[in-house]
């Protein structure tokens, strides 16, 4: 039985990262990120996001650590194309309403497809050049394991990009 995911939002976050939807496997377990062979949670610990090793059971202590996760789309499934283009454009309406929300320092895009279908454009991965409301935008490869493209060790350099943008935005807010 596929259950909805929750979010794990709340205002004054570090970093929100933002998935497409919940794979099958996630929907199954309640958990974000929970397929097997998904990058997502190693890479978090290993690039300093998270100061201990978490997995897919433990994702609700991720707001200990500041940061937040949610989907743009709720309902679950194999792949992106299993989504219409209606969903997907619901999907971006209710996740800005979310970000403008919770307003975190940092919103990270876990896939380039999902930032291209949000943003209504093409991008490359990084920091963008838009904001939505006072928070950055960091585009980075998806984790999961099918996106061969990008392999893992690629993957972690971008992790450890978006760990330094979150640790500089940190020091900005204390500053001031």
């Amino acid at each position: 039985m596929a259950k909805r995911l929750p979010d794990y939002l709340r205002p004054g976050l570090d970093l929100v990262v933002v998935g497409i939807n919940p794979g099958l496997k996630s929907a199954a377990t309640g958990h974000h990120y929970a397929g097997a062979g998904n990058h997502f949670w190693p890479l978090m610990f290993e690039s300093g996001l998270l100061p201990v090793k978490l997995t897919y059971e433990d994702d609700a202590r991720v707001l200990d650590c500041g940061i937040g996760l949610t989907n743009m789309v709720d309902r679950a499934s194999a792949s992106v194309s299993d989504l219409s283009p209606a969903e997907l454009r619901a999907g971006a309406v209710r996740l800005r309403a979310k970000l403008l929300r919770s307003a975190p320092a940092v919103v990270a895009f876990n896939g380039k497809r999902i930032y291209e279908v949000y943003a209504g454009r093409t991008c490359v991965f990084g920091v963008q050049p838009e904001r939505i409301g006072s928070v950055l935008v960091f585009v980075m490869p998806s984790t999961s394991a099918r996106t061969a493209a990008y392999q893992r060790d690629a993957k972690l350099a971008y992790f450890r990009e978006l760990a330094a943008i979150v640790a500089a935005q940190r020091r900005s807010a204390v500053a001031s």
